[in-house]
């Protein structure tokens, strides 16, 4: 009876802070409009292609590669999505003097790390007799990055990865008179446009990230205010252009660095 009581009173409480999030999160979008951000991305990315010694190969696909383009088109595609948000990008006349308050941010990509490599991927099958497993090397661009942030204060160090990889797909043909198991697959091998591609999936991605860890910040902070407790696996996300918040899965959005 106490056990039931018990697992009762924090479901209680469980979906008491749950709502309590989603109106300070929605208090925050309705709120904190008008916003700038001043936004400065690195000159160079730490770019490099990885020798696979176990395949004897390398990938080309970073053959002929940019970083400025790629720098450019990330810095233009998040700018962009950061109107969505009612977040204004700038340049300050004066970088040595850059204004920092809740209104006003400073979100600097640090660092950034390219990665070309060979990944093998293994592609596994069933029948109902048998397991099978074919292995496929394939093209994978590694993205890293260090974002900074100051809103009055420098917050922690936040982190993002992401791969992009050689599209692939494959199926099995039972043959019934034969008894076996026809395997065919396709490889969709990235070229360079690509990844200039990947270039603005991720400035809108970093936007959106961005922006969600600020709204985090906030939610955390009033919920302390109110002696509540902050759940960090519960991060909410705001789609800007159908005006809803969810909560993110795992994984998806900045991670803070100690």
């Amino acid at each position: 009876m106490r056990i039931n009581l018990t697992i009762g009173l924090l479901c209680v409480l469980l979906l008491t802070s749950c709502q309590t999030d989603l109106k300070l999160a929605k208090k925050y979008v309705a709120e904190q409009t008008g916003i700038q951000a001043a936004v400065y991305f690195p000159e160079q990315a730490e770019v490099k292609v990885e020798y696979n010694t176990l395949l004897d190969k390398k990938t080309e696909v970073l053959n002929g590669f940019s970083q400025d383009l790629f720098l450019d088109v990330m810095y233009n595609a998040y700018a962009e999505t950061m109107k969505a948000y009612d977040v204004e990008v700038y340049v300050p006349e004066n970088v040595d003097n850059v204004q920092v308050d809740s209104t006003h941010w400073l979100v600097m990509l640090s660092r950034m790390e390219i990665s070309g490599r060979i990944t093998e991927y293994e592609d596994y099958l069933f029948s109902d007799t048998e397991e099978f497993s074919y292995k496929h090397p394939l093209n994978t661009i590694n993205v890293a990055s260090w974002f900074e942030i100051n809103d009055s204060v420098w917050l922690p160090v936040l982190y993002c990865e992401h791969n992009l990889m050689d599209g692939f797909d494959s199926k099995t043909d039972y043959e019934f008179w034969t008894q076996q198991l026809d395997y065919s697959y396709t490889i969709d091998t990235l070229k360079l446009e690509d990844v200039y591609n990947y270039a603005v999936y991720l400035g809108k991605l970093y936007a959106g990230y961005t922006y969600d860890y600020m709204m985090n910040s906030y939610v955390r902070e009033e919920l302390r205010k109110q002696h509540l407790d902050y759940r960090d696996w519960y991060q909410l996300r705001y789609d800007p252009y159908k005006k809803q918040l969810r909560y993110a899965e795992e994984g998806d959005g900045f991670v803070e660095l100690e």
